[in-house]
């Protein structure tokens, strides 16, 4: 009984119990739809076929680089989006030329979707690793800015004053204290930001094919695809699925505990009462 209830405890405090307990009961569904449902294996593999395929590609070292290299180019264009928000955000709130055009190239931007662009971004840049770069920036920046704007904006203006009633200038005011009180809209963007970017890394590739020595995920899911190996597309997909939980639980839930409870507006209220 004690077990149980340590069990039950772990599961709505710790948000990776809560995680692992659901995906180990998805793929027991996926198991059982699979033997008993009578679906060929062409469509709906069962989990062990698919975890052959993926230590086959582990093992080979194909999957582990394209895994490797997917994750450097996410990294690269997921840098570049945040520090682009960054400047862009601090720049809006120094001046209100500045403030405009971002909400109006946000307004533009925003919406438009990142394949639409492919065609333009193919002639400028080709289909190497610098196009898919530029993709990824596309579909990471316009959220983080939205989220990091609203959230400036949503600060308190006793905070701004308390910052001038210290002689502080207004780049020291957006950089110490806007910037830290938008923690939270600025944790929330970044999580868009990088689903985003999955996204458009997994587009990109499946339409210009392998970018750098081997490719990228995209172009292992792609390839598989083409080669009806299905078995591996799962491998692919279950593998995309799984590094977001980790990177969910292992870099965004770190940076919760250390930033967010930490600088938030309702950290600093708690701290003020």
């Amino acid at each position: 009984m004690n077990g149980f209830r340590l069990l039950k405890k772990a599961f709505y405090e710790k948000r990776w119990v809560s995680r692992l307990f659901f995906f180990t009961l998805l793929l027991i569904v996926w198991e059982a739809v699979a033997a008993f449902s009578g679906i060929s294996p062409l469509l709906l593999p069962p989990v062990e076929q698919v975890a052959a395929a993926f230590w086959k590609g582990m093992v080979s070292g194909t999957l582990f680089l394209q895994t490797v290299f997917s994750l450097a180019v996410i990294a690269l264009g997921f840098c570049l989006s945040m520090i682009l928000a960054l400047v862009l955000a601090v720049a809006s709130r120094l001046s209100p030329f500045m403030e405009r055009m971002a909400d109006t190239l946000t307004a533009m931007a925003h919406p438009l979707p990142g394949m639409a662009l492919l065609p333009l971004i193919v002639i400028w840049f080709g289909t190497g690793t610098p196009a898919v770069t530029i993709v990824i920036v596309h579909a990471c920046l316009w959220s983080m800015l939205l989220s990091l704007l609203s959230g400036m904006q949503s600060t308190p203006a006793l905070y701004t004053d308390l910052g001038r009633s210290y002689s502080m200038g207004r780049l020291r005011i957006i950089l110490e204290i806007l910037l830290p009180a938008s923690m939270a809209h600025l944790l929330a963007g970044l999580r868009v930001g990088w689903a985003r970017a999955w996204r458009a890394l997994i587009s990109a590739e499946m339409i210009f094919g392998a970018i750098g020595a081997t490719g990228g995920l995209g172009w292992y899911i792609f390839k598989e695809r083409t080669m009806m190996h299905t078995a591996g597309l799962f491998a692919g997909i279950v593998l995309v699925a799984v590094i977001g939980m980790l990177v969910e639980e292992l870099v965004f839930e770190k940076l919760e505990k250390s930033t967010l409870r930490k600088w938030s507006v309702g950290a600093q209220k708690e701290k003020a009462s």
